[in-house]
């Protein structure tokens, strides 16, 4: 039994009244003269039998009363109501959802809702049968459908709060499978969560099985604090010998009271680079920027770290700065080209900032086979491919991942004795430059390469006019990804083994077309670029519950080659994320905040890359929402009427009303005292 006003008790004190009124000393009343006495000097009579207490049925019958209407003021509640709700008669099959989201570390909310599960698991009777599973981003079933509670107890104390974010609708879509299968009379869910309110998303459709009790147990408090680090931000300007790198940390406190004079610090590689003090105050957000440092060749890995307060794990954030590398493109023109063949494309890649591109603009017929299998990108410009050996490099290059851009003007020849990497059949050209010109009648923005146009105002590609262009039939696998307005193909897009081919049917001058004289040309000509080179954006951090992809490494990758390595993951705890990982692959969820450590092999950690992961900035956000909504959107109409609405300490000894009975025993007991105090005296000799 608890209290919910305790302090009131302190009104026991009370018992003392009826016991000194029991105990207190009067003279006799009772005045006899006497002549011959009265001279003598008055002393006061006291009773030897006044001094000890005669009634005691009356005495303890006080004691009693005020007792009762001392613990009927402090509002008691019974235990062991909050969990299981008693209902219809019969076995039941249990589930006992417990929330190991990040969130639940704050505080002493893990202790509260391990012990809550403790006490559903000791409410289980014989015949019961009872499911236990964790739940986070996802869901983990320890024991499912099990007759003793041993188990369930062992697994339950060996679980601690993870790193994932709050999630309630797979967890009770988990239970209500394991319920829908279950043949006992009485079927019931414990739900055991903070229940912070990005955790529950309203629009996802989780109704429970007719018939299903869905108990929610709230560890929430009220009023929390809590600061935690938001994001680390990082000005970049190059220098001689390297970049110059300016950290920023945005510090977030998400609590009702400020948070003064917190120690934050920064560390690269291990070294402390500067310690910092900040005060937020409530519910507001404060950017600390530190001092330079160089970044030169290798990837660095930046902490920030707050000093730890009730939620430590949201106290830490780590990034991993890549240096910025250039993407090398090589530009293969004819013998005779034109004056502005490449020039074009050339200036359009070079204003390109992130990524930047180095281009290398050589005859077809004088590339060297080493350099087209180093270039990430290369563009065949009106021009026939190369044969013999350098055809069979350029064909390997794209094999193994490299991207090829094809602009077919009349200079280029294809036939069946050149590698076969064109996504179509050449055909002849259409000449159209007796008219106004041709446009582009249909574009795919779904394709990476035109995206960023589908946006109204985002550029105008139907704008160009195209004069001459050559026809390609562009059979399946090919992909058509822009007709022109009389349904000739302008781009066509083929995979050749791990590379992508990408064909336009005109040229990058301005004799067949003016697309190059168009504000079009540059982004379009940046975009395919990554596009064909596969270039992702370096991420400095990943957040818990990403899948693990090879390729979002910042920096070189351990492992050598463009595909088939493979490589070991270790995760920040020093367990093996999955054993030899191929690179091109994304198969195992990240788990963990931290530096996972990527190593070509096993042992090799000299040459290992790392990967930042942190927590769900959700997580770092505890502000909780009323269980009983949930259970009310959950559950279905006409069923669940014994569900169990909070379980708050207020509505809980609501449910009860056990003060009522005390008060109106209280009382009783009074009346029953005036009753018998009128009667002793005539009752009891003097």
């Amino acid at each position: 039994m608890t209290f919910l006003a305790p302090a009131l008790l302190a009104g026991l004190l009370a018992i003392a009244i009826p016991i000194l009124v029991h105990l207190v000393q009067r003279e006799r009343k009772t005045v006899v003269p006497f002549p011959s006495l009265m001279f003598l000097r008055k002393i006061p009579h006291q009773s030897v039998r006044r001094r000890a207490i005669r009634d005691w049925p009356l005495l303890l019958l006080r004691i009693l009363a005020v007792c009762l209407i001392v613990a009927a003021f402090a509002r008691p509640i019974l235990r062991g109501t909050d969990a299981v709700t008693m209902g219809a008669a019969g076995a039941r099959e249990l589930v006992i959802l417990l929330d190991r989201s990040c969130s639940m570390g704050y505080g002493d909310h893990w202790a509260r809702a391990r012990d809550a599960a403790v006490r559903a698991v000791k409410s289980l009777r014989p015949g019961d049968l009872a499911t236990l599973g964790f739940f986070s981003t996802n869901v983990e079933i320890a024991a499912r459908s099990v007759d003793e509670g041993a188990g369930l107890m062992a697994a339950i104390n060996r679980a601690t709060p993870g790193a994932g974010g709050t999630r309630l609708a797979p967890a009770l879509r988990a239970a209500s499978g394991i319920l829908e299968a279950s043949r006992l009379p009485r079927r019931e869910i414990i739900l055991i969560s903070d229940f912070q309110a990005g955790g529950w998303d309203r629009a996802q459709d989780s109704k429970l099985p007719p018939g299903v009790t869905l108990t929610p147990v709230s560890v929430a408090e009220t009023s929390t604090s809590n600061a935690a680090i938001g994001t680390l931000m990082f000005g970049r300007e190059f220098v001689p010998g390297g970049e110059r790198i300016t950290p920023s940390v945005r510090v977030v406190n998400r609590g009702a009271t400020a948070a003064t004079d917190r120690q934050l610090s920064l560390d690269v590689d291990g070294r402390v680079l500067e310690t910092r003090r900040v005060s937020i105050g409530a519910d507001a957000s404060a950017t600390v920027t530190f001092k330079p440092f160089m970044l030169a060749t290798q990837p660095a890995r930046v902490t920030a770290r707050l000093a730890p307060d009730r939620l430590a794990a949201d106290d830490a954030f780590f990034a991993v700065l890549a240096v910025r590398h250039r993407v090398p493109v090589l530009l293969m023109e004819s013998m005779n080209p034109a004056l502005d063949s490449s020039l074009y494309v050339s200036r359009a890649l070079a204003v390109g900032g992130e990524p930047g591109f180095d281009v290398q603009v050589m005859r077809a017929d004088q590339a060297p086979a080493a350099t087209m299998a180093s270039a990430a990108v290369i563009v065949l410009n009106d021009v026939r491919p190369p044969s013999g050996a350098a055809g069979r490099a350029l064909a390997e290059a794209v094999s193994n991942g490299a991207g090829l851009l094809v602009a077919l003007g009349e200079r280029t020849t294809w036939t069946k004795d050149d590698p076969d990497l064109l996504p179509g059949l050449l055909g002849p050209v259409v000449d159209r430059s007796g008219t106004r010109g041709g446009t582009l009648g249909f574009v795919d923005y779904s394709h990476p390469a035109f995206e960023i146009f589908s946006a109204p105002r985002s550029g105008d590609l139907t704008a160009a006019r195209i004069f001459k262009y050559r026809r390609l039939s562009a059979p399946a696998p090919a992909r058509v990804l822009a007709r022109f307005d009389d349904g000739g193909v302008a781009f066509a897009e083929r995979r050749v083994g791990r590379g992508i081919v990408l064909a336009w049917t005109s040229t990058f001058d301005s004799y067949w077309n003016d697309l190059t004289l168009k504000p079009v040309f540059v982004p379009l000509m940046l975009q395919a670029m990554k596009h064909l080179g596969r270039y992702a954006e370096p991420r400095p951090w990943q957040t818990v519950g990403d899948l693990f992809d090879p390729a979002a490494v910042p920096g070189d990758r351990p492992a050598s080659g463009r595909g088939g390595a493979r490589q070991t993951v270790l995760a920040p705890t020093g367990s093996a994320l999955q054993a030899n990982i191929r690179t091109d692959s994304a198969t195992s969820a990240l788990t963990e905040a931290g530096f996972y450590q990527i190593r070509p092999s096993p042992g090799d950690a000299l040459h290992a890359s790392y990967l930042a992961v942190n927590l769900a900035a959700a997580e770092s956000d505890l502000t909780s929402f009323e269980p009983a909504d949930l259970v009310t959107a959950v559950t279905a109409s006409g069923t669940n009427v014994d569900t169990a609405r909070s379980l708050t300490l207020d509505e809980r000894e609501r449910r009860q009303s056990l003060w009522w009975y005390l008060l109106a025993g209280g009382l009783c007991l009074l009346a029953v005292e005036a009753v018998v105090a009128g009667r002793l005296p005539r009752v009891l000799k003097p």
